[in-house]
């Protein structure tokens, strides 16, 4: 095993301790399990959400001194720079720790390159399994990075990973700094994802361990009574302005302020939820839609005319649908679109298209791009990308 895939936890006291005072003799179990939330490139330039089974396995090594942390797959080097957060952070929240063991995290899926930060907080939660003996939440999954301090921070592609978790999980975690990926998806996919899963926002890691770990009694109430109103809601997504739905939601919310579901969905019955979209948010949106637009034009499909249900006119109704819920830095990059696909509507059904008319669309495609280019160069919107 490559020497930068392997994270030692060292002990380190200011006074000389006996063994005895220092060190715990046994782990508090062999095996445990997470579900981390990654996103997967599918390999054909576009990527998925997933929730992926993270393992950790304990093997007895008496030969070394310390308790031993790594991954026994090969990953990317921003992982194993988070990992080394973690365990400070474990050697840190544990005093006493025992020596001559090796942890080994893993992937369920082994084959597939992994890299970032986003198994972090999944890692932090395997090991101290492992410490404390203490069972994780099956139902559970997780994002995000993690610092010594056992602070959460940020990471990419949230709303993939949790649409990647509603499959297999019913309760997932995000950093609090990604709340408004949530948000976007509210307003771009209404509030059936927020009914189908339990969404939490987390600061620190022991707010993710109040989930995933031995639930308080206000925990299990909390989530309890969420999923009294996913079956309310499952009957009827108008129950959401019943006054008595509100209410359990005003309820959960009590127990645990950073249930993010419960939060949007009690906005919503009360006709307050958010209406524009984050800048990422933004752009991810005009992108998306635009993705059909794209295929066509760079297949030249456009010259067909099939009427008003083909892409196009597809392209230019949700253009301006969308363009009322748009950060307003986004317009401009919207507009061009809009301008460049009413253009190839003026012009389709034309037999022979003329050098002016190339000209025309190449001027329209380059201020798409010029647009976009801008938008993405601009400082103060690539210092806020960068934070979502």
């Amino acid at each position: 095993m490559p020497l930068k895939y392997i994270v030692l936890i060292t002990l380190f006291s200011v006074k000389i301790l006996s063994s005895a005072e220092l060190i715990a003799t046994e782990v508090g179990r062999k095996q445990t399990a997470v579900k981390g939330l990654l996103v997967m490139d599918l390999g054909n330039g576009e990527f998925a959400g997933v929730a992926t089974q993270m393992n950790a396995t304990v093997i007895r090594k008496p030969s070394i001194q310390t308790i031993e942390v790594a991954f026994n797959q090969d990953v990317g080097d921003m992982m194993v720079a988070a990992t080394r957060e973690v365990v400070k952070f474990i050697n840190v929240r544990h005093e006493r720790l025992p020596e001559g063991y090796r942890v080994e995290l893993a992937f369920a899926d082994k084959y597939t390159p992994k890299d970032g930060p986003s198994a972090a907080v999944a890692a932090a939660l395997l090991v101290n399994s492992i410490l404390t003996g203490e069972d994780i939440n099956p139902d559970f999954a997780v994002t995000g990075d993690m610092n010594a301090t056992g602070e959460v921070r940020p990471v990419g592609g949230v709303m993939s990973k949790v649409r990647g978790a509603s499959k297999k999980c019913g309760l997932v975690a995000v950093p609090v700094q990604n709340i408004t990926s949530i948000h976007d998806a509210y307003i771009i996919e209404g509030i059936s994802f927020l009914s189908a899963i339990q969404i939490f926002s987390i600061k620190t890691f022991d707010q993710a361990h109040a989930i995933a770990g031995k639930q308080t009694p206000q925990v299990e109430k909390a989530i309890a009574d969420f999923s009294a109103v996913q079956k309310v809601l499952k009957k009827n997504p108008k129950y959401i302005y019943n006054h008595k739905v509100k209410a359990k939601l005003r309820s959960v919310l009590r127990s645990m302020p950073n249930h993010l579901s419960a939060d949007l969905l009690l906005k919503h019955g009360m006709n307050k939820g958010p209406k524009k979209l984050s800048l990422s948010g933004s752009i991810v949106a005009i992108d998306t839609a635009s993705a059909d637009f794209l295929e066509m034009l760079d297949n030249q499909s456009f010259t067909t005319n099939a009427g008003n249900n083909d892409v196009l006119y597809r392209f230019i109704s949700d253009l301006r649908k969308l363009k009322l819920k748009l950060d307003p830095r986004t317009k401009e990059y919207c507009d061009s679109y809009i301008k460049l696909a009413e253009y190839i509507k003026s012009v389709r059904s034309k037999k022979t298209w003329t050098l002016q008319n190339q000209r025309e669309l190449t001027s329209y495609i380059t201020t798409v791009q010029a647009n976009r280019n801008e938008l993405l160069q601009d400082r103060s919107v690539a210092e806020e990308l960068m934070l979502d």
